[in-house]
């Protein structure tokens, strides 16, 4: 069988990828209305733009139909509050596309994702706007949720809060406060699943991160009841949106199915613990960040350990 090239297997990852994306993007415009596509529209188009001039002005080849700078634009703008001003995802996707991506040359190349990267510059530089979530709006007589105080805001602050002072079919289906594509669980379940099916490899890096994230809530709980906190954490802000699609950027990913678990792990856990001890009530961008940048040393470091020990044969 032919061996794909770079552009056309880029190309159909991130066509799966945007196939795991539409149920969320969907979900925003449900609960959210049709500002949430506005900033979607906006979104896509800045960092497709942003792409295809840029690699003109550097000479390169064109790489907008790899669609990867579509994934980028619809993931940042999923990672918005719904009532978030239109220069936000410009401002964003022209980040990730001109700082976090364009300098790097092929998305092979990329030292982290230009999505995370872009969301904490956002973070940063505007994090009133990017943590002033809407009210739910009353879509249907069976959502009832009518506090704009996200789950990660409320852990933030200590507040008093377990399952049992929370309907769990709100925070699963998607009935709470927070960023518009990352808060319906049961939606990102089966994007889950179909990247298990579809992505294996980078299915291991994503249960890694969930892994890792799930001890760090148990260990080191914000709140008395560990399994509420376990819970809670999983469900709060877009950790379960990092996993899928933050910490499994393409170019970032360790070659051994063990340093990917690893790699994973280690940033789930770095994500509870800057939650934990952080300035933000969301800090799972600057933890793939941070990780992204320091595990090719960690990578190297275990590829050596394992041929010490025989796990890893020598080429």
């Amino acid at each position: 069988m032919a061996k794909k090239s770079p552009l056309t297997a880029q190309r159909t990852l991130s066509l799966d990828m945007l196939a795991m994306l539409l149920l969320p993007a969907v979900s925003s415009w449900y609960f959210y209305g049709t500002g949430a596509i506005k900033l979607i529209v906006v979104s896509v188009i800045v960092c497709v733009l942003c792409e295809y001039l840029g690699r003109k002005l550097l000479k390169q080849d064109s790489t907008v139909t790899d669609l990867s700078a579509v994934t980028t634009g619809v993931m940042i703008a999923l990672m918005l509050p719904a009532n978030a001003p239109v220069w936000i995802p410009a401002i964003g996707g022209a980040f990730a596309i001109i700082v976090a991506k364009l300098p790097f040359g092929s998305v092979e190349k990329l030292p982290f994702s230009p999505a995370a990267a872009s969301l904490a510059f956002l973070t940063i530089c505007y994090p009133n706007e990017i943590f002033n979530y809407p009210k739910i709006s009353a879509v249907s007589a069976a959502l009832s949720s009518t506090s704009s105080s996200s789950l990660a805001s409320m852990l933030a602050r200590n507040t008093s809060v377990s399952l049992s002072s929370i309907k769990a079919i709100d925070i699963f289906i998607g009935n709470f406060p927070g960023a518009m594509g990352t808060g319906c669980i049961i939606i990102l379940i089966g994007s889950a699943i179909y990247m298990l099916i579809r992505r294996t490899k980078l299915f291991i890096t994503a249960s890694g991160f969930l892994t890792g994230a799930a001890l760090a809530a148990v260990c080191v709980p914000r709140i008395t009841n560990r399994f509420s906190s376990l819970v809670l954490e999983l469900c709060a802000g877009y950790i379960i949106f990092a996993a899928l699609f933050l910490i499994t950027e393409k170019g970032t990913q360790p070659a051994h199915p063990l340093s990917r678990l690893l790699y994973g792990f280690t940033a789930g856990a770095a994500c509870m613990l800057m939650r934990r001890f952080g300035a933000f009530e969301e800090c799972s961008c600057f933890a793939v960040l941070i990780v992204s940048a320091a595990w090719p040393v960690a990578d190297k470091a275990l590829m050596k350990l394992l041929k010490r020990k025989g796990a890893l044969k020598s080429k």
